[in-house]
């Protein structure tokens, strides 16, 4: 449990999409599970489901399209922009789907979760383009007997980050990457915020100063 007399963690969360991660993140924090709270969110992609949670919550949010920006490096430099206005501790891409380059002083800063296990999966069901059922799709064709979902730390490139912690998930006879990806985000519901919680604690050097 969070020590009622500290000043909570600022995250920023990044998504793309439907915000399930967002939203379970914000049940853990609710319940005292995880000393942070989310300044802001920012998604790849308007009119997600994933900005109305943000909304409903009262966070701050803004939408930063890629197609906007004429490089990588302007688009990222937006990204980091917003999230240094909103002091924020920690990045958490929750299904963001674009690359973000790490600029200096973010090393160390940036997590996200992969629903499949690194780096054991990483050839064939990680990397570009690969996200949500497509990875569960993948992992049925290669006849895997178990995936899961493993949180990394996020590097320049998709995937490859140093992994922190990962839970396995059986892959059973008859699944489809729809029942397999469901059983997959109810093991990533725990996973995810114990880990960012761990992380906090190891890494104090990473608060900013309010």
């Amino acid at each position: 449990m969070p020590d009622s007399t500290s000043t909570p963690w600022t995250l920023g969360v990044l998504l793309s999409g439907a915000g399930r991660t967002l939203e379970n993140l914000l049940d853990v924090i609710a319940r005292a599970e995880l000393d942070a709270r989310v300044k802001i969110v920012i998604s790849s992609v308007p009119d997600v489901r994933g900005l109305d949670v943000a909304a409903a919550a009262g966070i701050p949010h803004f939408v930063i399209r890629r197609g906007d920006h004429g490089s990588l490096e302007s688009y990222s430099a937006a990204m980091y922009e917003k999230l240094d206005a909103h002091r924020v501790d920690l990045i958490v891409m929750a299904g963001y789907l674009r690359k973000m380059p790490i600029l200096p002083g973010w090393e160390g800063r940036i997590l996200n979760i992969h629903p499949c296990l690194l780096p054991d999966a990483g050839p064939y069901a990680a990397g570009k383009g690969l996200f949500g059922e497509r990875v569960h799709a993948a992992v049925l064709a290669n006849g895997d007997s178990v995936t899961g979902a493993t949180v990394h730390l996020v590097t320049d490139d998709y995937d490859a980050g140093p992994p922190l912690a990962r839970v396995e998930v059986p892959v059973l006879p008859g699944d489809t990457p729809v029942t397999l990806g469901t059983r997959v985000f109810q093991a990533e519901k725990a996973l995810y915020p114990a880990t960012i919680r761990d992380y906090m604690n190891d890494h104090p050097e990473l608060r900013r100063d309010e």
